[in-house]
Protein backbone atom coordinates (compact mmCIF):
# COMPACT_ATOMS: atom_id res chain seq x y z
CA UNK A 1 0.00 0.00 0.00
CA UNK A 2 1.05 3.09 -0.85
CA UNK A 3 1.65 5.98 2.38
CA UNK A 4 1.42 9.66 2.49
CA UNK A 5 4.04 11.05 3.51
CA UNK A 6 4.92 14.53 5.40
CA UNK A 7 8.73 15.61 5.39
CA UNK A 8 10.68 18.49 6.52
CA UNK A 9 13.43 19.94 4.42
CA UNK A 10 15.93 21.68 5.81
CA UNK A 11 14.63 25.35 5.33
CA UNK A 12 11.41 24.19 7.42
CA UNK A 13 9.39 23.80 4.58
CA UNK A 14 7.38 20.29 3.86
CA UNK A 15 6.34 18.37 0.92
CA UNK A 16 4.33 15.33 0.37
CA UNK A 17 5.54 11.74 -1.03
CA UNK A 18 2.83 9.35 -1.44
CA UNK A 19 6.17 6.32 -1.02
CA UNK A 20 6.88 6.55 2.81
CA UNK A 21 7.61 4.79 6.14
CA UNK A 22 5.23 6.86 8.45
CA UNK A 23 4.18 3.45 10.28
CA UNK A 24 7.67 3.70 12.04
CA UNK A 25 7.68 7.52 13.49
CA UNK A 26 6.87 8.66 16.72
CA UNK A 27 3.00 9.69 17.76
CA UNK A 28 4.75 12.78 18.14
CA UNK A 29 7.10 13.17 15.26
CA UNK A 30 3.84 12.61 13.28
CA UNK A 31 1.56 15.42 15.33
CA UNK A 32 4.25 17.64 14.56
CA UNK A 33 4.58 16.83 10.99
CA UNK A 34 0.81 17.56 10.38
CA UNK A 35 0.98 20.57 12.18
CA UNK A 36 3.21 21.13 10.30
CA UNK A 37 1.87 20.86 7.00
CA UNK A 38 -1.81 22.45 8.67
CA UNK A 39 0.06 25.72 9.33
CA UNK A 40 1.49 25.75 5.81
CA UNK A 41 -2.20 25.09 4.80
CA UNK A 42 -3.96 27.46 6.51
CA UNK A 43 -0.62 30.48 5.16
CA UNK A 44 -2.13 29.93 1.94
CA UNK A 45 -3.95 32.12 0.06
CA UNK A 46 -7.45 31.75 0.44
CA UNK A 47 -8.48 31.28 -3.18
CA UNK A 48 -6.29 27.97 -2.53
CA UNK A 49 -7.78 26.43 0.58
CA UNK A 50 -10.55 23.73 -0.23
CA UNK A 51 -13.50 24.66 1.45
CA UNK A 52 -15.78 22.05 2.68
CA UNK A 53 -19.28 21.13 2.63
CA UNK A 54 -20.36 20.25 6.05
CA UNK A 55 -23.95 18.73 7.37
CA UNK A 56 -25.02 18.77 10.98
CA UNK A 57 -27.52 16.26 12.08
CA UNK A 58 -29.44 16.10 15.29
CA UNK A 59 -31.26 12.45 17.40
CA UNK A 60 -32.31 12.46 20.95
CA UNK A 61 -28.98 11.94 22.38
CA UNK A 62 -27.04 12.15 19.21
CA UNK A 63 -24.90 14.62 17.04
CA UNK A 64 -23.61 13.93 13.38
CA UNK A 65 -21.06 16.14 11.44
CA UNK A 66 -20.60 14.63 7.71
CA UNK A 67 -18.26 16.64 5.69
CA UNK A 68 -18.23 15.84 2.08
CA UNK A 69 -14.35 15.95 0.68
CA UNK A 70 -13.61 16.38 -3.25
CA UNK A 71 -10.89 13.90 -4.88
CA UNK A 72 -7.40 15.54 -4.83
CA UNK A 73 -7.98 17.73 -1.58
CA UNK A 74 -5.43 17.27 1.08
CA UNK A 75 -6.88 18.19 4.49
CA UNK A 76 -6.15 18.35 8.11
CA UNK A 77 -9.10 17.03 10.31
CA UNK A 78 -9.97 19.03 14.26
CA UNK A 79 -8.57 17.45 17.32
CA UNK A 80 -11.85 15.96 19.02
CA UNK A 81 -11.72 15.58 22.95
CA UNK A 82 -14.04 12.80 23.28
CA UNK A 83 -13.98 9.67 21.28
CA UNK A 84 -16.24 9.12 18.79
CA UNK A 85 -17.61 6.70 16.33
CA UNK A 86 -16.53 8.17 12.43
CA UNK A 87 -18.45 6.45 9.35
CA UNK A 88 -17.02 6.26 6.02
CA UNK A 89 -19.88 6.19 3.63
CA UNK A 90 -18.29 6.93 0.17
CA UNK A 91 -14.76 7.36 -1.38
CA UNK A 92 -11.08 6.69 -0.24
CA UNK A 93 -7.85 8.13 1.24
CA UNK A 94 -4.50 7.98 2.26
CA UNK A 95 -4.36 9.11 6.02
CA UNK A 96 -1.79 9.67 8.31
CA UNK A 97 -2.17 9.89 12.22
CA UNK A 98 -0.87 9.79 16.00
CA UNK A 99 -3.06 6.51 16.16
CA UNK A 100 -2.32 4.26 13.94
CA UNK A 101 0.30 5.99 11.31
CA UNK A 102 -0.48 5.65 7.86
CA UNK A 103 -3.26 3.46 6.04
CA UNK A 104 -5.53 3.76 3.05
CA UNK A 105 -9.01 3.75 4.10
CA UNK A 106 -12.23 2.75 1.50
CA UNK A 107 -15.83 3.05 2.32
CA UNK A 108 -17.66 1.21 3.56
CA UNK A 109 -15.99 1.40 7.36
CA UNK A 110 -17.26 2.26 10.57
CA UNK A 111 -14.30 3.11 13.23
CA UNK A 112 -13.99 4.48 16.67
CA UNK A 113 -11.49 7.05 16.82
CA UNK A 114 -9.55 7.73 20.30
CA UNK A 115 -9.46 11.41 21.82
CA UNK A 116 -6.94 13.56 20.86
CA UNK A 117 -6.01 12.39 17.39
CA UNK A 118 -5.09 14.98 14.69
CA UNK A 119 -5.22 13.60 11.04
CA UNK A 120 -4.01 14.55 7.44
CA UNK A 121 -6.19 12.92 4.90
CA UNK A 122 -5.17 12.68 0.90
CA UNK A 123 -8.39 12.02 -0.47
CA UNK A 124 -8.57 9.42 -3.64
CA UNK A 125 -12.35 9.65 -4.30
CA UNK A 126 -14.43 12.06 -3.38
CA UNK A 127 -15.28 11.09 0.22
CA UNK A 128 -18.02 11.41 3.09
CA UNK A 129 -16.74 10.88 6.80
CA UNK A 130 -19.40 11.18 9.14
CA UNK A 131 -18.56 11.63 12.87
CA UNK A 132 -21.11 10.28 15.42
CA UNK A 133 -20.90 12.15 19.03
CA UNK A 134 -22.77 11.84 22.36
CA UNK A 135 -25.00 14.71 22.87
CA UNK A 136 -27.00 13.60 25.86
CA UNK A 137 -27.99 17.33 26.66
CA UNK A 138 -29.31 17.78 22.66
CA UNK A 139 -27.19 20.58 22.53
CA UNK A 140 -28.11 22.29 19.18
CA UNK A 141 -26.16 25.46 19.04
CA UNK A 142 -22.96 24.56 16.82
CA UNK A 143 -21.03 26.83 18.83
CA UNK A 144 -21.29 25.66 22.03
CA UNK A 145 -21.01 21.94 20.70
CA UNK A 146 -17.34 22.87 18.60
CA UNK A 147 -16.37 23.58 22.36
CA UNK A 148 -17.65 20.90 23.94
CA UNK A 149 -15.94 18.29 21.63
CA UNK A 150 -13.23 19.90 19.56
CA UNK A 151 -9.71 21.08 21.24
CA UNK A 152 -7.90 24.15 19.23
CA UNK A 153 -4.93 22.79 19.89
CA UNK A 154 -2.94 20.31 21.96
CA UNK A 155 -2.27 22.43 24.72
CA UNK A 156 -4.25 21.65 26.97
CA UNK A 157 -3.25 17.33 26.65
CA UNK A 158 0.28 16.17 26.19
CA UNK A 159 2.00 13.87 24.23
CA UNK A 160 2.17 11.22 27.45
CA UNK A 161 -1.20 11.78 28.51
CA UNK A 162 -2.80 10.98 25.40
CA UNK A 163 -0.47 7.91 24.90
CA UNK A 164 -2.10 7.14 28.00
CA UNK A 165 -5.48 7.70 27.40
CA UNK A 166 -5.05 6.41 24.10
CA UNK A 167 -3.85 3.21 25.10
CA UNK A 168 -6.60 2.54 27.82
CA UNK A 169 -4.60 3.66 30.74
Amino acid sequence: MNNLMIQENHDGSSFLTIEGGFNNLTPEMIRNSIHSLEQKMLAAPEKDRVALETMHTFADGVYTRTVFMKAGSLITGKIHKLDHIVVIGQGSASVVSEEFGSQLIQAPMVFMSRPYVKRALFIHEDMVWTTVHKNPDNIRDLDVLEEMLIAKDYTDKPMADIVKLNEGE
